[in-house]
């Protein structure tokens, strides 16, 4: 629920104060931002670093079994994501790196924007945008979300995005929910001082067209 309602608000946001990034994807999703089914590969993140093994990534859903139950359970946002090793997506002790790539082409990108959620089996890392960090991006494990947002350090065309985790062994994996806005290239809005001026020019204009229907 406090994924949906927090994804849900930053759609609202997006609405009234730019378009939606449709090229950014959750974790474990399709090309129209469904789940995808147990055991699927992932479509949307690569792994850029990990300390050894295999690095194609798999989406694992409650269908797998453990290590889904303690980890969060499925919703129709996301799923989770993790080295393809065995059943139990097990990987050894040091950083995993998930990076996903978006594109900007068309907007502007000091008006980017991307709020969401992340969980992780074992430990946040960082979170980089275009290999800078945002610091601070804490996460608080595997059975809740913590929240993150990003705000600058967006590039025209092709930006790449970074997730970075520690696994003390055993399981590990990534699950995130976020949604992005950015104005359109050309788009402008009105200074405040402007819309001040304008809010009172139609106030006066109000009151003149009621005198007028008085008299």
């Amino acid at each position: 629920m406090k994924s949906l309602l927090v994804i849900g608000a930053l759609a609202m946001a997006g609405t009234a104060h730019g378009a939606a990034i449709a090229s950014l994807f959750n974790t474990g999703v399709d090309a129209f931002g469904t789940p995808l089914t147990n055991g699927s590969t992932e479509l949307h993140y690569i792994l850029t670093g990990v300390p050894s093994g295999p690095t194609s990534v798999r989406v694992a859903t409650s269908a797998n079994g453990f290590p889904i139950g303690p980890w969060i359970g499925d919703d129709s946002l996301s799923a989770w994501i993790g080295p393809n090793s065995d059943s139990s997506l097990d990987g050894p002790v040091g950083n995993y790196d998930y990076q996903t790539t978006f594109d900007l082409t068309g907007f502007d990108p000091l008006t980017a924007s991307i709020t969401g959620l992340w969980a992780m089996d074992n430990n946040s890392v960082d979170i980089l945008i275009n290999g800078l960090s945002i610091s601070p991006a804490a996460g608080s494990g595997f059975s809740s979300y913590s929240a993150f947002a990003i705000n600058s350090n967006f590039v025209s065309g092709v930006n790449t995005l970074d997730f970075v985790i520690s696994n003390a062994g055993g399981p590990t994996g990534l699950r995130v929910e976020m949604a992005g806005t950015a104005d359109p290239t050309g788009a402008s809005t009105p200074e405040p001082a402007t819309m001040g001026i304008l809010g009172l020019g139609l106030v006066g204009l109000g009151l003149l067209r009621r005198r007028r229907a008085r008299a």
